[in-house]
């Protein structure tokens, strides 16, 4: 009889880790959704978080904690998806209340615009597969999805059942092979899209909309449970191209807020105080791009400085997580602006100037010594013998650690990073995980993968003719 019982707990226990190792593999890979929600509850370090902020979008593309922490010493944390429901967002609160009682919760009101029981299916996905399993997690799928597809969000495999045929190598690294990224990640998505926005006028619309009677149950339960564990909260209206029914809503919502004294401010009414310019700081209708964002997070953290008791982080040991973030998004900054030259030469000056880049040279064709491009790259990549035919080079951290002397069968491989490998072989492969990036066989092809964020930096090829 015991040795049944054993057999029937080993089996089970088998069963539980490999259905959870399958359940990873098969989880989508999305940042923007995803990844910041199941990042805030895998740190350790999460207790260290004076201010949530909560929302849709709305917050991981307004709100750039990096900057908070440089330039406030505030430690903070955007535990958000996007267009994430009303109660999903209560949800949240309630089920991060077990791992941390910040100082303060933001709140950003975007979805109170809801007007439908149940959110789009693809919303709700990224709300279940982001929430640990837990009685919230439980409660919310009974709340959010109909009784006959509640099944359908707790059995993994049936969840999932869609991802089989799509899943590739990155399915199967944890993290998509940057843990390091994620673990010290506070989840902004930066963009350097613009997108040219008219600025709305809702300045004089001082009427109300009623909110939908679901969405404002569970405003009043974010409020009741604020004020039961005894944290701060505000409530907060992220710039973006709103309409004037929107407006409307907000100012319901604003008036709910008063009854209860909880404060509410809707930044749609004060562009001109942050420099908001609607010509150049949007990537689209509903999302700053990443100076919109840097005006906005600016003004919001000396607001926040201003009005509550936030120490200064800086410096601190203990919020060394918070300082890699702002490292991690100074370099996403640097990589992002570099593929946005045009000129060769100050693409090339960037290049040589950063740290931490690991870059393959493949160049086909035959070259003049005064060839403009090939001066170019040797002057800027320390390389002292270049070849005029056929020849590849690697440069890592700024020193030439390979070159191909002019033959015509070779072969050059290096682990660059976790699980990552850069493989360059008799011209005809310049590759990094098995991903050839020879776009031309007539000119010079360039890779360039970045250590720190481990991440492909930029492609590019220039044409011979």
């Amino acid at each position: 009889m015991k040795i049944k019982i054993i057999k029937i707990v080993l089996f089970t226990l088998i069963f539980i880790i490999m259905l959870s190792c399958i359940t990873k593999i098969l989880q989508p890979k999305d940042d923007g959704a995803i990844y910041g929600v199941r990042t805030f509850f895998a740190q350790n370090n999460n207790h260290n978080s004076d201010i949530l902020f909560i929302g849709s979008s709305h917050i991981h593309c307004s709100i750039n904690p990096a900057i908070l922490y440089k330039e406030y010493g505030i430690s903070s944390f955007n535990l958000s998806s996007g267009s994430a429901s009303f109660w999903s967002i209560y949800f949240y609160i309630k089920e991060s209340m077990k791992y941390i009682k910040p100082r303060l919760i933001v709140v950003d009101m975007y979805t109170i615009n809801q007007g439908a029981p149940y959110p789009p299916d693809f919303i709700f996905k990224r709300f279940a597969i982001s929430m640990p399993l837990s009685l919230n997690k439980i409660n919310a799928i009974r709340m959010e999805a109909s009784k006959n597809v509640f099944h359908y969000y707790i059995n993994p495999l049936v969840f999932y059942h869609e991802r089989y045929s799509e899943l590739n190598f990155i399915d199967f690294l944890l993290y998509k092979g940057r843990k390091n990224r994620y673990k010290y990640y506070k989840h902004y998505i930066p963009s350097v899209k613009v997108h040219l926005q008219n600025e709305p006028n809702i300045k004089s619309i001082y009427d109300v909309s009623k909110l939908y009677y679901k969405v404002e149950e569970y405003y009043l339960r974010i409020i009741k449970i604020s004020k039961i564990n005894d944290i701060p909260i505000l409530f907060i209206v992220a710039p973006y191209v709103l309409s004037n029914e929107e407006q409307r809503r907000f100012n319901e919502a604003e008036r709910i807020a008063n009854e209860y004294n909880v404060p509410f401010i809707n930044f749609n009414l004060n562009y001109g105080d942050y420099n908001l310019d609607f010509s150049k700081d949007f990537r689209d209708a509903g999302h700053l791009n990443d100076e919109g964002a840097a005006k906005f997070t600016r003004y919001l953290g000396k607001y926040l400085k201003e009005n509550y008791d936030l120490p200064d982080r800086r410096g601190d040991p203990k919020y060394y997580s918070w300082e890699m973030n702002a490292k991690y998004h100074d370099k996403d900054i640097y990589n992002i602006e570099l593929k946005q030259y045009t000129n060769l030469n100050e693409y090339m000056e960037k290049v040589k100037n950063a740290d931490d880049y690991v870059i393959g040279i493949t160049m086909l064709g035959n070259y003049q010594k005064n060839d403009r491009v090939l001066q170019s790259i040797a002057t800027n990549f320390n390389i002292d013998n270049i070849y005029l035919k056929n020849a590849s080079y690697v440069v890592d951290n700024n020193k030439l650690i390979y070159s191909s002397d002019g033959s015509n069968q070779y072969l050059f491989h290096k682990e660059i990073g976790s699980y990552t490998d850069l493989v360059i072989q008799n011209g005809q492969r310049l590759s990094i995980n098995r991903r050839n990036y020879i776009k031309t066989k007539n000119g010079i092809n360039i890779v360039i993968y970045d250590k720190f964020t481990e991440e492909i930096v930029d492609n590019i090829y220039l044409q011979k003719y």
